[in-house]
Formats: structure tokens, sequence, C-alpha cells
């Protein structure tokens, strides 16, 4: 007589392979990921970015800096894109703007190659200064949702609250600073020649606003601000299928704290001791790697909380 009691082993492998094959249609195959690194091959030699990539898409990225710029400025940028080229996962390069009412100020950080412009909430800079620059060659682009993320904007100040602790520990402030920090998502639609693109942005704006007294009387604020923007787009009827990869994509991203802080440290020494040569600012980054960059529980905190911030972003897709 045959013992009718199925053994645990198969009881589970049977129920991977039901489990699998509700997961996972033959229109939707499981794909594998590895991972892709950001090295900055250009200054401090350490890696500042990695993500999961899922194999066979195309991932291009680079710590891009300008040493026409004194502090030389870095920027984290990278595409990630689908074997077919519909879809793509981007986080766009770095746009330095300044904001003055005194004219002459103005002219010094235009001089400087900052962008001169007044100051914009980030989902109002989306829609009115990216998309007309980056989104130039569409056609019928229309905005489908607007939304913002608060949450995302406080973990985005923790951390720049954070590192300017440590920039003023370097490089005491001789003003007072304000901080302020936006973050907003934009969904938008737009044919991109015989398609119809779904892409969904979201951009983090980090100001820093000085108030510098003027040598007529009174107080001058001057703005600096960084947005950064990120997005994911597919054809309008591939969307759904492809944002269980986006989440997993975004899920993943990392940037280094060692890599933020020994930017800011850099930055911090050369605003203190005022260098100019660029052969000092690669003696200095060379100091900076070799100093043990000590990374502590609050600032990693507010990296994976603003990574969760981030995560929000596909609770209202399927």
């Amino acid at each position: 007589m045959v013992d009718k009691k199925i053994p645990l082993i198969v009881v589970f492998i049977l129920g991977l392979i039901y489990f699998s094959s509700v997961c996972y249609s033959s229109q939707d195959k499981m794909l594998a990921f590895q991972k892709k690194a950001i090295v900055d091959t250009q200054g401090f030699g350490i890696e500042a970015f990695k993500v999961l990539v899922p194999k066979g898409w195309d991932f291009k990225g680079a710590v891009s800096w300008d040493f026409n710029k004194i502090p030389p400025e870095a920027s984290i940028s990278f595409t990630i894109t689908s074997p077919d080229g519909g879809s793509v996962v981007e986080q766009f390069p770095h746009r330095y703007f300044f904001w003055s009412q005194d004219p002459s100020m103005q002219n010094v950080y235009a001089q400087a190659g900052l962008e001169i412009h007044p100051p914009l909430e980030a989902i109002e800079f989306i829609k009115k200064v990216f998309l007309p620059h980056v989104r130039q060659n569409t056609s019928n682009l229309r905005i489908l949702k607007s939304t913002n993320l608060p949450e995302l904007a406080k973990q985005a100040k923790n951390i720049l609250q954070y590192h300017m602790r440590v920039f003023h520990q370097i490089s005491p402030s001789q003003f007072n600073l304000e901080i302020r920090v936006d973050a907003g998502r934009v969904n938008v639609k737009y044919n991109e020649g015989d398609k119809t693109i779904i892409e969904d942005l979201t951009a983090i704006i980090t100001s820093i606003i000085t108030y510098i007294p003027c040598i007529y009387g009174g107080i001058v604020p001057a703005n600096t601000w960084v947005p950064v923007v990120k997005s994911f787009r597919a054809p309008a009827n591939e969307l759904d299928e492809k944002v269980r990869i986006f989440k997993i994509i975004t899920d993943s991203e990392t940037e280094n704290p060692a890599w933020s802080l020994a930017n800011i440290k850099l930055t911090a020494t050369i605003t203190r001791d005022q260098l100019r040569q660029q052969k000092t600012i690669f003696n200095r980054m060379q100091q900076i790697r070799q100093t043990q960059l000590e990374v502590d529980d609050m600032i990693m905190d507010s990296y994976k909380k603003r990574n969760s911030a981030y995560d929000r972003i596909f609770d209202n897709y399927r």
C-alpha cells in the first residue's frame, strides 16, 4: 500500500510552482538584475552610486565634474534603457541656479556659470523650466497629475542640514543662512514620433539662502538653488507591465554618503582657503580620500528614509 502522505518538501515545491505561475505569466517574464556602480574616476576615485539594472538593459552613468568653477561642481547622472529603447529610467545632470534682487550680484554669479532665475517650487520647475527644455521635441504634451512630496522634501532637508553642519565645521559662515527644500512629482503624457509616452518625473529642489549685508544698508537675500530631477517613462500601453521593473530599480538606488561627505569637505576647504589652482584642488581630493570618512547612523537613516519616500511614488500603480 502506497503511503498517501505527501512529504513537506513536495508541498513546498508545488507551492513555489503555483506561486511562480501566478506571479509571472507568459507575458511577464522573470528578470534577473545585476549591480551597476558609478565610480568617481575624475575626482575621489571611490564609488559614488550603485543601482540594480535588469540584465539586457543598457546602463550609462557618470560623475561629472566642472573644474572651471571654484569650488568645482560634481553631478551624478545616469540612464537605464530597455533593449528596445522604449522604456527609460533616468537621473538628469544637475543645474545650478542663482537669484538675487541685486543686479550686480546676478552678474557676478552669471559669470561664475550659474543660471540666473527666480526660485521655483518643484512642480512649477518641472512644468515651466524642465519639460520645455528636455521634452521640446515631443508633441501634444499634457499634464496628467501633479503631487507634492513633503515626506521626500523632509528627508532631503535632513541630509542637506547634516552636510551644512559638516561644511561649517571647516568653513564657518559669516552670514545668516536659511535652508529650504521642496519636492514634487508630475505625471505627463506626450507623443514621440508615432508612440504615446507616459513619463513620471520627480524633482527635489534644495535652496540655500544667504542674507548678505548691502554696502548701501539693509540685507540682500542671495538664493542658490539646485533641482535634481529623476524620471521613468514607457509607451503608454506598456507602462503597467514596466512599473514593477521601475520600482525595483528605484528601490535599489543607493548614493554613497562617504562620497557626498568628501565632496562637502572639499567644497568647504576650498571656500575657506580660497584655492584657485586645479593642482591644489586635486591634492585636496587625495587628502580627503585618504582620510577616514565617518558616516554616522543619523545620516544613513536619512538616506534610507528618503529612498522610502521615493518608493511612495509607486503606491497608486497597479
